[in-house]
Formats: structure tokens, C-alpha cells, sequence
């Protein structure tokens, strides 16, 4: 369990030969082909606008999926309520693994790009009418917004125009500023008030020579006036914009109903996108070759597991070619490939997350699955909560048989589950239900003795601290750096114990306070020592010393480990809670069959709300010990993880299926 050793192949070739070679380190799936060096009369090759041109159909083909993905809820609903004929297209589900494809069938695909692209062409033009009729369907839901003041207006209105010597004003008005309008009158005019629910229309007829005069009144009441001159009354108006959103809905379902007939080749979109990816990662493989016009040279990088496998490929190739591989040089960045067993390896999208590591540093991965699987189980703390876990997932496991690599989430859960039952039996908590209560071992309630969970909790943070640094020490002794590694990491284990002597000097003895006193000094002077390398002068001395500031760090990064205890403790009283809740209400109702129903509704919803929230933030909890408290004791991270040609496929993965399985002949 480490990370892989890695190779560096370099190659040269004849340059019509070039692809085939590329195709064939593809086949084989452990080669990543890399920028090589500069050579002389050599020159780089310059295929961006290739690369370009396959990145657009890409994108092409993401947006048939997405487009696809967009309507197929509101094509559901359409089909239910009988306006269109749609019958959905069964997917993979939440937690499908990667369809296999043959290598031949892969290579084939290219046959059907050009009917594809045609498909996704019509698809275009859907979407583009459907955009445009959006945009008419809110054209006519303003003309309605602008309508209802003067929907009960029985005049069209055309006919509020001015005659000779009368102003006509047709407007609206907001409900609550319609008294402002009396003063009309008073200025030798008069108005009508068409009433509406919020804003209602007016019409307002006064002499030309007093208009002037009402102009403050207009304004107050913030008059705003009706710009629609047609020939036609508000309910003329008002049917027809409700006719033509209905044609526009219809015209809507059909384009939807014409949208979800592209369903049908999603999955060939699919296979065409990884497809299209990886001829674009062939052609960067390509771009990162030196050229002549005779010849080629390409560097890769290999596992060194897999390099005799590549040495025999291309040693019995046909190709005309030359070639060798070596070890990684001085200032390579080489990529990195960790190598661990089925239980470690989930763990690693967990490092991921926060950085791959740098090639040649130790694998950070088993100590993240330990102490993560520890962590898990202590957070959730409850044995039912833990079993449902593990049933959950590992029914999952079991259906979908992921391979190395996919559905890591699930199997993280799954182990985490089994550390939430044996932690759970030791805490002696069955859904919030207490051990004591129904007769059961354990070793302690949190609950009721929350002190011993504290120390537990501390303690588990102080070994994860510590085998941190006896990592980073490994990690100095392997540099060189014996004196630094030994008192860097010796030092905290001095002060640790010598802590711990003093404080047990009571119950132990003076023998103990008099160790813990020796061991505290040699830990201070280690300490100090530590701070003093990589500086040179009078930085050594103020190293020494401020190096001492590490304490206030150390025991900040300890105080960490606290979250364990009170995401346990929050577990277990909340499932306590949900079940008092359930007797409570139970207890309440006078019929007893309808009691049990409600408290077996409350138990159900109240522990799968729990389980999952309290899942969900032991995973994010606990993810966060590993980068702070854990990594920052030794991890370098930076690397860049190992992508071999093939390894960029989304939606499947080349291999060789499974034969189907005989069937039984019955006696």
C-alpha cells in the first residue's frame, strides 16, 4: 500500500506511424503521454485547431444531454395530465457504475458521429422555438399585466382621443391614491373609475384650457397613462392574449414531445462524448510530440508494475520505432499513482479532495482510512444507525458491483457503518434507546457519562497527531535529515508523557512526577532544537524560541478532536428526543392502534433524518481532521494524480463483458 514507482518512456518513430502508436498505448491503458523535451532541428506540433474543433462537438453533445435532462421532468407531468405521448427511457439510477464497452466497438463509433451531430442539429432548432415562443408567451402575459385595470372598460379604445376643445386621458391608477383624484371636479373636469383589484383604469375628460391645471393632481396620484390605441374593448383584448397562450402552450408540448424523441440516443451521445474525449486526449498526446518530417519523438510516463508489459508491446510491434524506459530525473514533475488494496483505495477520493499527493512522499492513504473509518463510527455513534448504513450500502455494493475506482461516497459509507456498530455497542445505544434499558453490554453511556467520551475522543486525536509526525520524521530521515526528523517528532511525545506523568503524579506516585519533569525538559529542549533547522545566524535563536509557539498549535489542533464528542453526543440525543417524542404523541391518542401508527411514522422520519444528517456531518467533519489536524503534521500534497490514455471516459469504460450466465436446465 504506497504509491507506485513510475517510468518514463521515451520513443521515436516514423511520423506516419505516429497515430497508430498513440492507439496502441490507448489499448493499453497505462501510458500518459506527457510534453516532451526540446530537441534540436525537432519541432512541436500544432493541432490546436483539431482540438478545438472536437471541443465544440463536445460541447454539442453536453448540450443534447443537458437539453434532454432540462424538459424530461415537465415531459412527465405533460404525459401524466394526457397532453403528450411520452414514455420515459430507463436510466442507469443514482449509484450506476460505468457501462463496459469493447475497445472494437469503441473504435467503430466514428460511424455514427455524422447522424448523430444531424440529430442534435434538430434538436437545436426545438430548443431555439421553444426560447422564441418564451419570449412571445411573456409578451402577451405583459399585454394581460397592462389589461386587467381596464378589463370591465366596455369602450375600445380607440375612442378616447381628443375632439376640439376636449382632453380625453385614459390611465391607471393604484387603488389607494383614488380619493387624490376628487379634486378633478373642482377644475371643471370629470372622471370614471373602472374598478380592478389593485390598480383600476380612469378616464378623465376636461376642458383643453384647464388641462394644465390637473397636471399636480395627475402627478400625486401618479396617473400613469394607457399607451393601447387598438380598435377593439380590454375583453376582446383580454380573450385573444388568453387564446394565444394557449397556442403557444400547445405549440410548446409539441416541442417538448418532439425533445424527449432524442432520449432514445442518449446513450449513444454518451458513448460518442468519451469517444470525442479521448480523440481529444490523442490529439494532445499528439501536441506534445516533438517532429521532423520523418520522424516523432514522445515521452510517457508508466507504472513501473505495467513497464515489462509496454517493453514486450512495443519491442513485438510491427512499428518502426526505437525506444527506452528510465527512471524519473532530477526536476520531472512525475505523476502520481497510489496502489491500495480494496479497503484503502475508497479512501483516496477522500485525499483528493484536498490534494493528490507529491510523487514519492509517503502514501497518506491507510492512515486516512484508519482514522477516518475510527472517526466515522464515533461521530454517528448509535449500533441501529450503523447497521442501516451498512445494509444500505453494502445492498448497493452488492447490486451494482462497482469496480476499483467508482461509487468510493458508498463505500466509505458502508465501512463507516460497520464503525458506527461496534462503536455503537460500546456505547450501548440501539437508536437512541440505552443498552441499560433493554438489557444489553456495554462499556459506557455518553450520555449519562460524558467525560470518559471527551478523553476517548482526545485521546484518539493525540495518536493521529502523533503517527502525523512520526510520518514526517520517516519522511526527514529518508532526506537526510535523521537529527531534525527524531527531534521534531520525540520532542511532542516527551512533552506528551511528561504532561501525562505530572498529572498523574497522584495516583502514581512522586517517581512518576519526577520522570514527567525530566521527560517535559527533554521535550522542550527537543523542541527548541528543531526550531533551529533550515535557519542559519541569529535566526537560529529565534527559531529555538518560537518554535515554544508550537505549544499554543499543538494543543489548539488537539482541542480539534472535540467535535467528535459533541457530533456523538448530538447523535444520540437527538434519536433520544425523537423517540420521546413518538411515546409522547402515542400516549395522547386514545385509540392505541392509531397511537402505534403515529409513533412508528415519527420513529421512521425522525431516525432517517437523523442518520442522514449525522452522517452527512461525520463525513465532513471528519474529512476536515484529516486536512488540518492530520495532514499539517506531515503531507505535502501537489502531485498531479496519473491519467493514462483512457482513463478521461465519463459514461463507460472499455473492457470485455461478461459472458451471460447458462441458465439451469430443469430436470
Amino acid at each position: 500500500m504506497a504509491l507506485s514507482s513510475m517510468q518514463k518512456l521515451l520513443l521515436i518513430g516514423n511520423v506516419a506511424e505516429r497515430d497508430t502508436l498513440i492507439k496502441k498505448l490507448h489499448k493499453l491503458g497505462c501510458a500518459e503521454v506527457v510534453a516532451s523535451q526540446k530537441i534540436d532541428k525537432m519541432q512541436s506540433t500544432d493541432i490546436h485547431r483539431d482540438i478545438d474543433e472536437n471541443k465544440v462537438k463536445l460541447a454539442k453533445l453536453e448540450f443534447c444531454l443537458q437539453t434532454v435532462k432540462e424538459y424530461k421532468n415537465t415531459a412527465k407531468k405533460l404525459a401524466k395530465e394526457h397532453k403528450i405521448d411520452y414514455m420515459p427511457v430507463k436510466g442507469r439510477g443514482m449509484f450506476a457504475v460505468k457501462p463496459i464497452i469493447t475497445f472494437e466497438s469503441f473504435e467503430e463509433l466514428q460511424n455514427i458521429e455524422a447522424d448523430i451531430f444531424s440529430q442534435i442539429d434538430q434538436l437545436k432548432l426545438c430548443k431555439d422555438e421553444i426560447v422564441a415562443l418564451k419570449t412571445d408567451l411573456q409578451k402577451q402575459r405583459n399585454l394581460l399585466e397592462s389589461l386587467s385595470p381596464y378589463k370591465n372598460l366596455k369602450a375600445d379604445f380607440s375612442k378616447f382621443v381628443d375632439t376640439q376643445n376636449v382632453s380625453v386621458l385614459l390611465g391607471e391608477v393604484k387603488n389607494m391614491k383614488l380619493p387624490l383624484l376628487n379634486d378633478i371636479s373642482e377644475k371643471g373636469g370629470e372622471y370614471e373609475v373602472y374598478d380592478s383589484d389593485v390598480v383600476s383604469g380612469v378616464a378623465i375628460i376636461i376642458p383643453k384650457e384647464k388641462r394644465e391645471d390637473i397636471q399636480d393632481i395627475l402627478s400625486e396620484a401618479e396617473f400613469a397613462r394607457c399607451s393601447i390605441a387598438e380598435s377593439k374593448t380590454a375583453g376582446e383584448m383580454i380573450e385573444e392574449c388568453y387564446a394565444a397562450i394557449d397556442k403557444i402552450g400547445n405549440q410548446q408540448n409539441r416541442l417538448i414531445e418532439k425533445i424527449m424523441t432524442f432520449e432514445s440516443i442518449s446513450e449513444d451521445v454518451k458513448k460518442l462524448y468519451d469517444y470525442i474525449t479521448l480523440e481529444v486526449a490523442k490529439e494532445e498526446s499528439r501536441n506534445n510530440t516533438q517532429v521532423t518530417q520523418a520522424t516523432y519523438y514522445l515521452e510517457a510516463w508508466l507504472p513501473q508494475s505495467e513497464s515489462e508489459k509496454v517493453e514486450k508491446e512495443l519491442a513485438d510491434s510491427p512499428l518502426s520505432l526505437a525506444f527506452m524506459i528510465r527512471e524519473p530525473q532530477e526536476g520531472e514533475v512525475v505523476p502520481t499513482l497510489a496502489v491500495n488494496n480494496g479497503i484503502v483505495a475508497p479512501y483516496e477520493s477522500v485525499t483528493n479532495m484536498y490534494s493528490a499527493p507529491f510523487y514519492k512522499e509517503i502514501d497518506p492513504n491507510p492512515g486516512v482510512a484508519f482514522f477516518f473509518f475510527l472517526m466515522f463510527g464515533m461521530m454517528l455513534s448509535d449500533a441501529g444507525y450503523g447497521i442501516l448504513l451498512t445494509l444500505g450500502a453494502g445492498l448497493i455494493l452488492a447490486i451494482r458491483k462497482p469496480p476499483k475506482g467508482e461509487l468510493n461516497l458508498v463505500k466509505v459509507m458502508f465501512m463507516g457503518g460497520i464503525s458506527t456498530v461496534i462503536w455503537g455497542f460500546l456505547f450501548g445505544s440501539y437508536f437512541g434507546f440505552s443498552a441499560k434499558d433493554i438489557g444489553l453490554w456495554y462499556w459506557f453511556n455518553p450520555i449519562e457519562e460524558p467525560m470518559p467520551l471527551l478523553v476517548v475522543c482526545l485521546a484518539v486525536g493525540l495518536i493521529q497527531m502523533f503517527v502525523g509526525m512520526a510520518i514526517n520524521m520517516v519522511a526527514l530521515i529518508r532526506k537526510g535529515e535523521w537529527l531534525w526528523g527524531i527531534s521534531s517528532a520525540f520532542s511532542w511525545y516527551c512533552l506528551a508523557l511528561g504532561i501525562g506523568g505530572i498529572a498523574l503524579a497522584s495516583k502514581l506516585g512522586s517517581w512518576a512526577k519526577i520522570l514527567g519533569i525530566v521527560l517535559l525538559a527533554i521535550g522542550l529542549v527537543l523542541l527548541m532544537l528543531s526550531g533551529t533547522f533550515g535557519k542559519k545566524g541569529a535566526k537560529k535563536v529565534s527559531g529555538a524560541f518560537s518554535a515554544l509557539y508550537g505549544i499554543i498549535n499543538f494543543f489548539s489542533d488537539l482541542m480539534s478532536y472535540t467535535r467528535i464528542f459533541g457530533l456523538g453526543l448530538a447523535t444520540g440525543v437527538i434519536a433520544m428526543v425523537f423517540n420521546q417524542i413518538a411515546e409522547i404523541i402515542s400516549g395522547m391518542l386514545p385509540i392505541k392502534f392509531l397511537g402505534v401508527i403515529v409513533s412508528i411514522v415519527i420513529y421512521l422520519v425522525g431516525h432517517i433524518f437523523n442518520v442522514a444528517i449525522n452522517s452527512l456531518g461525520a463525513y465532513v467533519h471528519n474529512s476536515r481532521l484529516q486536512f488540518v489536524e492530520f495532514f499539517g503534521k506531515f503531507y505535502t500534497g501537489g502531485g498531479e494524480l496519473f491519467a493514462p490514455l483512457g482513463s478521461q471516459m465519463k459514461y463507460y469504460r472499455i473492457g470485455t463483458p461478461e459472458p451471460p450466465k447458462a441458465k439451469k436446465s430443469k430436470a
